[in-house]
């Protein structure tokens, strides 16, 4: 759909997309024609989705970050609560200023006027129950974050220095490269990290949390079980593949923190509103990707409104949904003692993970062998556990009529590729192995 400047509409931070038709209630206009159409692919080269979309005050957010908080590679060259403290603060800040910008313009100012569901706000519980998971995505952040910094203090993972980045064509081409190429990633990485998480073994102990919240607001965004935050930070992988600057890194990782706010506000009248994944949030099955690529046209994931939907050809039913994605008060906030087993689990591999890093590098071996533990394990774990709580779908839902030899197969290999490898591939050099960029270009 038109943007204007930053993603505005008509000038305006508070306006439904010009393809809303007002007259009809909230969510209810077909979002058909609007989404990729003919020549949307020509955007990108123009740079529209810089300078026509919100991704241009991220990217303000992120430089300014960049330069007022530089990292301090002499600290991270050791392991130190003190620059790793500092690092958490500052993400802490952004991250919590900006979701709660949203909530307070949304639900206290009220400067929209188009809700989804109309009067309904989440519960006190709720909220609390989305903040303290969307902290824990902070948390996590900073842990990647700080991996990165020590990686490229230690020698071990090759970047362009500052001093560097327009000092020779290929380097001010890289630069201004990946800049551009960091949110068109994130939109692929988006849809085949959340295909992923969709597979019922995955869905059923780690992304339900997240779809708890079924009529979302600002802080359910980042509302995710851990396993889901790691899975979902891996589209930072081409910082492990690349020669780039930390300053991608840190642009990649406020694009993941942030932009979820606006798009899960549950309003249909502002920038960012996103009624392409409230329905995802509302029907489960559909819309895993984002409005910027077809790939929900291309594999029929695609539902266009609320109500009837003449696009969606996916494996959805209203009878296999989950009860607890249903529940909306304190109920649904409640672990069950399968969650409980798999927070336990989660806990455990997290801890191990952390305190096997900073007592000093590992054998390769067993480098390797703990990044398999890191990248895989949630997936081994799950399927245990899932077998042992005799769940009543196939380990494939809402996936198992595809076919393995077609879109499962081709889902599957690129969803892993994009999401368990880099973690795989991250968590093993944290441990002392090679990292990965040494070991395809040399170092």
């Amino acid at each position: 759909s038109k943007m204007g400047f930053a993603g505005t509409v008509n000038g305006g931070f508070f306006e439904a997309p010009e393809w809303v038709d007002k007259t009809k209630t909230p969510g209810t206009t077909s979002q058909a024609n609007a989404y990729c159409p003919s020549g949307w692919w020509k955007g990108y080269f123009l740079l529209k989705h810089i300078f026509l979309s919100p991704n241009l005050v991220w990217l303000v957010m992120a430089i300014f970050m960049y330069f007022l908080f530089p990292y301090d590679l002499e600290a991270a060259k050791s392991w130190s609560t003190e620059w790793i403290k500092a690092r958490l603060i500052i993400n802490s800040v952004v991250t919590f200023g900006y979701y709660g910008f949203w909530e307070v313009v949304l639900y206290v100012l009220n400067f929209s006027k188009r809700k989804f569901l109309p009067g309904h706000v989440a519960s006190p519980s709720r909220v609390f129950h989305n903040i303290w998971y969307c902290g824990l995505g902070v948390i996590q952040w900073t842990v990647w974050e700080a991996i990165f910094l020590h990686l490229y203090a230690t020698g071990r993972l090759p970047f362009i220095a500052d001093a560097d980045a327009f000092a020779t064509p290929s380097n001010a081409l890289r630069t201004l490269a990946w800049t551009f190429i960091v949110p068109v990633w994130r939109e692929f990485h988006f849809y085949f990290a959340h295909r992923f998480i969709h597979i019922r073994v995955l869905y059923k102990y780690v992304h339900s949390l997240h779809h708890r919240n079924v009529d979302i607001a600002p802080f359910s965004g980042l509302c995710m079980h851990p396993i889901e935050h790691m899975y979902y930070f891996s589209s930072v992988a081409p910082s492990l593949y690349f020669f780039m600057s930390p300053f991608h890194m840190l642009w990649n990782g406020l694009h993941l923190l942030i932009s979820p706010a606006a798009s899960h506000s549950g309003w249909e009248d502002h920038w960012q509103s996103d009624q392409f994944h409230y329905l995802h949030h509302s029907k489960f099955e559909c819309n895993y990707g984002t409005s910027g690529l077809p790939l929900d046209r291309i594999f029929g994931t695609f539902r266009d409104k609320i109500g009837e939907s003449g696009t969606y050809k996916g494996q959805w039913s209203s009878k296999l949904a989950d009860p607890q994605v249903k529940t909306l008060g304190l109920a649904g906030i409640i672990p069950k003692w399968q969650d409980c087993v798999y927070f336990a689990f989660t806990g455990s591999l997290f801890a191990a993970f952390m305190l096997a890093v900073v007592n000093g590098y590992a054998s390769r071996r067993d480098a390797v062998f703990g990044g398999l533990c890191v990248a895989v394990g949630p997936v081994v774990f799950g399927s245990i556990l899932r077998i042992v709580d005799r769940d009543r779908l196939s380990a494939l839902w809402p996936f198992h009529r595809e076919a393995v030899v077609g879109s499962l197969g081709l889902h599957m290999l690129v969803s892993t590729a994009v999401t368990a490898v880099p973690v795989f591939h991250l968590a093993s050099a944290a441990l002392g192995g090679q990292s990965a960029y040494c070991a395809i270009w040399g170092c």
